[in-house]
């Protein structure tokens, strides 16, 4: 069951303005409201910053361009997650955090946008039987006579596979039980 909650913008500009104020802790707000310390002090940086239209932060895509200047505004300035978060508009710092990893293992051309969802599959061609001249029956029971034996020879090498296994798997208990007893 997902615990998340969202919070509407009034919920969150009341909790920030009474932590502001004086009249509320943020150890006190979060358990109040049962969310992380880490969320409302990323409240707390939007107002501060953006007021009350830093609530309404951008969620959804992001292109490679936006993502490396996030993750190079990281980098370069040394501020923390949540601030880069607060400043980019950006709801979850963790996502920044997954930005910087891809951008230290695979440079910029990890943060280009990938395409999503399955690969699509080629059109097969379905090929036409041409009209061919009659077969005699002599070769056509022969065609089929060596299908019978190609098919018979596969299952024959899959039983001796079958039966090989069978006794190495015998061998391997027989030599447990054989340095079982010669332990005791």
């Amino acid at each position: 069951m997902d615990k998340r909650v969202k919070y509407s913008v009034k919920q969150k500009e009341a909790i920030v303005r009474s932590i502001l104020s004086g009249r509320a802790s943020i150890t006190s707000s979060a358990k109040d409201l049962g969310c992380m310390r880490s969320a409302i002090r990323r409240w707390i940086e939007q107002y501060t910053r953006y007021g009350v239209n830093g609530f309404k932060l951008r969620n959804g895509r992001y292109d490679g361009t936006f993502k490396l200047q996030v993750v190079r505004y990281y980098l370069e300035k040394g501020v923390s997650l949540n601030q880069t978060a607060s400043y980019f508009k950006i709801p979850n710092e963790g996502i920044i955090s997954t930005w910087i990893r891809a951008y230290e293992r695979l440079g910029a051309e990890g943060l280009s946008n990938k395409p999503r969802g399955r690969k699509k599959l080629p059109m097969t061609k379905k090929i036409k039987k041409k009209d061919t001249l009659p077969i005699d029956p002599a070769s056509q029971k022969l065609a089929e006579m060596q299908k019978e034996l190609d098919y018979l020879r596969a299952e024959n090498a899959f039983l001796k596979k079958l039966r090989a296994l069978v006794q190495q798997e015998e061998a391997a208990k027989a030599q447990a039980r054989r340095s079982k007893s010669s332990g005791n």
